[in-house]
């Protein structure tokens, strides 16, 4: 008989850890990177990633230049069509003329007006939010520089082999007040393809050796049915028919019956 199928999970899982730039980091380490991190390491870089990443987080400035700017677009597009248009001199062409004789002429300003609006338009997002972006991500760049400093060093404790965390900083938003980060760790071997999908403290047995004495192993005797209780199993009570005690039949007492079944039926003609 064939074995069972395993089927392969995702052979990496991922953490998302936001930190708050105006609160101090926490020492409590998730519980799925506890093997690879001790407290103070934790808290060490947490420390690092804000004191590096919070110098591109300024949301009170940010909010209020996106109010500016929001403004800016829709206002200066607007005079600097109808500065353009009373400012411009005439281009006047003829396009034709009315049964009268009166010729039509066609003012190029209103398209040259239009023109310079757009051009307005185009250079507060060039000259805006060009740069901001621009600081964003660099400011991005330099901590995911520090982070995969943080995976180099890892690997180097852990060994060649050996598969280490990866952190990774997403972009900070407009307004944003914590630096946000994802960190991806390799998932823990599963001894069953019963178990994908399981928190890895299920799976894998206890790795406090003083709690093996709370899973309770039962051995197996060559000879005995599996159903035999071992050793390990000698203080649990069980069950044997034998032992329990019926009472002997005694009959109805005087307080069986209801009052009204002691009384004498009618006859009822129909």
């Amino acid at each position: 008989m064939a074995a069972p199928p395993m089927y392969t999970a995702n052979p990496t899982q991922v953490i998302a850890l936001s930190l708050p730039i105006n609160q101090a980091p926490s020492d409590s380490v998730p519980y799925e990177l506890q093997k690879y991190y001790s407290k103070d390491i934790w808290a060490a870089r947490q420390r690092a990633v804000l004191m590096k990443g919070s110098r591109y987080l300024k949301p009170r400035f940010e909010i209020i230049f996106a109010v500016f700017m929001f403004l800016s677009m829709l206002a200066v597009p607007i005079v600097i069509y109808y500065v353009a248009l009373h400012t411009l001199p005439a281009h006047l062409t003829q396009v034709g003329e009315t049964f009268n004789g009166e010729r039509i002429f066609n003012d190029d300003r209103v398209w040259e007006a239009r023109a310079a609006s757009v051009g307005a338009l185009v250079g507060l997002i060039l000259l805006g939010w060009v740069p901001l972006f621009i600081w964003k991500a660099r400011g991005k760049r330099q901590v995911n520089q520090m982070l995969r400093k943080f995976s180099v060093e890892d690997a180097a404790v852990a060994g060649p082999s050996a598969q280490v965390p990866q952190w990774s900083m997403k972009m900070p938003g407009i307004g944003s007040k914590a630096i946000h980060l994802m960190i991806s760790y390799p998932r823990p071997p599963m001894s069953s393809p019963f178990q994908l999908g399981l928190p890895p403290y299920l799976v894998n047995p206890p790795m406090d050796p003083a709690a093996a004495g709370y899973y309770m192993q039962a051995s197996h005797t060559p000879g005995q049915p599996h159903h035999a209780p071992g050793n390990a199993m000698s203080g649990i009570p069980l069950y044997n028919e034998n032992e329990e005690k019926i009472p002997d039949y005694s009959g109805p007492t005087n307080d069986t019956y209801l009052p009204h079944e002691k009384e004498r039926f009618e006859d009822i003609k129909v």
